[in-house]
């Protein structure tokens, strides 16, 4: 009877100590969890009210400052860190960007056309095409030549080119190619400032 009574409070105190352990965790993890939350982005030195002007493009690629300039400014938008303002004199600090290159090459992988009647002889069709662009960003304070972060952003995306697959056309489509390429570097831009914006209000 001893014995029994024992092992049943044995599984009990058991079973009370599992709980409390339980509720321990959880309520670390919720602290924690509470704490990673609250954490506020801050800019270097504090820079609360920031101007953006369109972005300089040097690249041999037009309109890309509007894709770039707009993916930064939505990233500070949809964030409490910071505010934006229209005009240089409301602000603290100019964040400038330029896109600086882009690189499109065809790669390795391609099809070469032999003894086919549809292409011309020796024909080769690439079937990737790599676009490498290059952004540097600068902060620097307003009216001052003071530079309060700067960074350099290189990314690549790859994407498929047109392809010649029936017998009546002879030559690729240049619309799809460029609306290929203009998504594909609309999708750098947004994933790069994106990065940027992280990097920035983290201060890395």
């Amino acid at each position: 009877m001893k014995t029994h009574f024992v092992e049943a409070f044995y599984r009990k105190f058991r079973g009370l100590t599992a709980a409390v352990i339980m509720f321990a965790f959880s309520c670390c993890v919720s602290s924690c969890a509470y704490k990673l939350s609250s954490k506020v982005d801050t800019l270097p030195q504090n820079v609360r009210v920031i101007y953006t002007p369109l972005f300089k493009n040097v690249s041999t690629e037009p309109g890309l400052e509007v894709y770039f300039t707009n993916s930064l400014k939505r990233e500070f938008l949809n964030s409490k860190a910071v505010r934006m303002v229209d005009k240089e004199d409301l602000s603290d600090a100019v964040l400038y960007g330029t896109v600086s290159t882009v690189e499109i090459v065809s790669e390795e992988g391609a099809i070469e056309a032999k003894d086919t009647k549809f292409l011309p002889k020796n024909t080769i069709l690439s079937t990737t095409t790599k676009i490498t662009v290059t952004v540097d960003l600068k902060l620097q304070r307003k009216n001052s030549s003071e530079v309060l972060w700067s960074s350099q952003f290189k990314q690549s995306r790859n994407y498929t080119p047109p392809q010649l697959t029936l017998p009546v056309i002879n030559s690729a489509n240049n619309l799809y190619n460029l609306s290929a390429r203009r998504q594909t570097l609309e999708t750098l831009s947004e994933e790069m400032m994106q990065l940027a914006f992280d990097r920035l209000v983290d201060n890395f």
